[in-house]
């Protein structure tokens, strides 16, 4: 038994919600309406972190039939989404995503979200997203994660559920049985751990933005909830299919849709060279590259040479300073500008800029995962009786593809019945023990019992970094993958062996862990799929494979420090499913 160097401090609550966004926001809401006895913990302060409040663009919304074609439904939206990823994502699941949104989105506007009217003042302004039969998507301005996160928040503070922000997720409370019992964290403000003491706990975590250099969301995603969940033994799924593409990188960050796109921007590289010509194939026409092209990168239409190009002078030293390359869109009329990207420009002019003035610096972003944790049930459970993954973090309903609004509405639907699950296992569970709590301090201990290094954290960081950049984003190869897998498990051996921690750095060594660990689980499943599958551009393997690839994979741990792969058929595992 190891001692630890600071307090340990004791919660209990019935429902532990940890995260902060859009989906852990809605989770402990629906668990406080439940009647629940709920806390919520987060990395970040709430409002603060997290894709839902950061993430923006022309055309961010959430997605659910009912509000405006006649001729949609639940049912043709979850044809949609079948049709995106089919082979990939859980059918079962689906099914529950596109028949509960709409409620979900009759809650918001209960509680004040003001979606986008049609100039009619009557109808909502609805956006028919990629692969979307009709438009069925509600928007608030191009930032509709933010209205969404700020009503619930506003609700569940009403409602009295108490928030610990900042505060780390450090590790699972586990009963001898299996079953979670709460979780540890670290309040790094007030150098205390607390035990959250619960028999249930809903994850919200979000994905793993700090692990790449270009990202549009904020970098306190570091793969917590991935690392400690794969360390638990739960079962990730997906994990090479993430989402990427160009954003605005200098002077902001701003994620660039379609609607730029179809301006015809003039993109230049560091050298004041046009580029793009040189990428696309003869008897393509460049207007038809820009015309097809949408967020995030695919290898399924033209549009993919946009990318190609962007990524490669940037990766062979021909980009800007920043490492970038420009965006110019001084031919482009002010009237048309104003039709086609009016959200763009009204941020713009709100930080004294002016999209037909000046070089625009962007570079390829990671935006989302479309893998993670797998969902097991109806009411967003894992693999490990008790622990309810949602959101980025989880997977199961994302595949290659998928629509666009389907994310906002994978949080609101699956947070709420989880929220709902958690609380009513909760009301079965409570009178249960407190769980095997040493195993978790213990672990915590040895991390603090080491020699602090000698070497920077961030040079740690910025190795995951660059390798999952250069080497995980639009174009992947054997090489490539091994080289970034070969740094970051230098970067994890250097953590293990020499990088012990203080009061003060150990919220920042558990993060760059769970980020290397992270990382690496990225990278084998990306060196496993040996085809190229929308996002998933395999340069070596160039042909999608539907002979041996038209399947999940889903990693989970073997042994000590194993992974182990396998391939997983969702269609066969539909009647399995138990509804919540």
């Amino acid at each position: 038994m190891s001692t630890l160097p600071i307090e340990v401090t004791r919660v209990t609550a019935d429902v532990v919600v940890i995260g902060g966004g859009g989906a852990a926001s809605r989770a402990a809401l629906s668990a406080r309406q439940a009647g629940a006895d709920v806390r919520l913990v987060a990395k970040a302060p709430l409002r603060i972190g997290g894709s839902s409040v950061h993430g923006a663009s022309e055309i961010m919304s959430m997605g659910a039939a009912g509000f405006g074609d006649r001729r949609d439904s639940p049912a043709i939206h979850y044809e949609d989404t079948m049709r995106a990823g089919e082979g990939f994502i859980d059918p079962a699941l689906v099914r529950v995503l596109a028949e509960d949104a709409p409620d979900r989105i009759r809650d918001l506007i209960a509680l004040g979200v003001p979606f986008d009217r049609a100039p009619d003042g009557e109808d909502y302004r609805l956006i028919r997203s990629d692969f979307g039969s009709f438009a069925r998507a509600l928007g608030v301005s191009g930032k509709t994660g933010r209205a969404v996160v700020e009503a619930l928040s506003d609700e569940l503070v009403r409602r009295g559920v108490a928030v610990d922000a900042p505060v780390m997720l450090v590790d699972l409370i586990r009963n001898s049985d299996g079953s979670v019992a709460g979780a540890l964290a670290y309040a790094p403000e007030r150098r205390m751990l607390i035990h959250y003491e619960a028999p249930s706990v809903v994850l919200g975590t979000g994905g793993m933005h700090g692990a790449f250099e270009r990202q549009v969301s904020t970098p306190e995603m570091t793969g917590d909830g991935q690392a400690i969940c794969f360390r638990h033994g739960a079962e990730l799924v997906n994990l090479e299919f993430h989402q990427f593409g160009p954003a605005l990188i200098h002077p902001y960050v701003q994620l660039f849709s379609k609607s730029c796109f179809v301006l015809h921007p003039r993109i230049t590289n560091g050298l004041g060279e046009e580029f793009l010509p040189r990428y696309v194939p003869v008897g393509v026409p460049l207007e038809e590259v820009y015309d097809e092209k949408v967020f995030p990168f695919t290898t399924e239409n033209v549009s993919r040479y946009i990318d190609v190009a962007i990524a490669r002078e940037i990766n062979e030293g021909r980009g800007t300073p920043n490492g970038c390359v420009n965006f110019s869109f001084a031919h482009v009329s002010a009237e048309r500008i104003e039709a086609t990207i009016p959200n763009t420009a009204r941020w713009m002019r709100e930080r004294g800029l002016d999209v037909r003035k000046g070089l625009f610096e962007v570079g390829i972003a990671f935006q989302c995962m479309n893998g993670g944790v797998r969902m097991v049930n109806a009411g967003a459970e894992s693999t490990i009786p008790g622990l309810f993954v949602i959101g980025e973090l989880a997977g199961g309903v994302r595949g290659p593809d998928r629509p666009g609004g389907n994310s906002l509405a994978e949080g609101q639907v699956f947070g709420h019945r989880a929220g709902t699950a958690a609380a009513d296992r909760a009301a079965r569970e409570r009178n249960r023990g407190g769980g095997l709590l040493q195993l978790a301090t213990d672990r915590v201990a040895s991390v603090m019992g080491r020699p602090v290094a000698d070497h920077e954290l961030a040079v740690l960081v910025e190795k995951v970094r660059s390798a999952m950049q250069r080497h995980c984003l639009v174009e992947k190869s054997e090489s490539g993958l091994r080289r970034a897998l070969a740094t970051v498990r230098d970067v994890r051996d250097a953590l293990d062996v020499g990088c012990g921690a203080t009061p003060d750095t150990l919220s920042t060594v558990l993060s760059v862990r769970n980020l290397a660990l992270a990382s690496e689980l990225v990278l084998r499943a990306c060196l496993h799929r040996h085809e190229t599958r929308s996002a998933h551009y395999r340069v070596d393997f160039p042909e999608t494979d539907d002979s041996r690839f038209k399947h999940s994979l889903v990693l989970r741990r073997e042994g000590e420090d194993g992974v182990a792969i396998r391939e997983h058929a969702y269609a066969d595992m539909a009647s399995t499913l138990s509804a919540v």
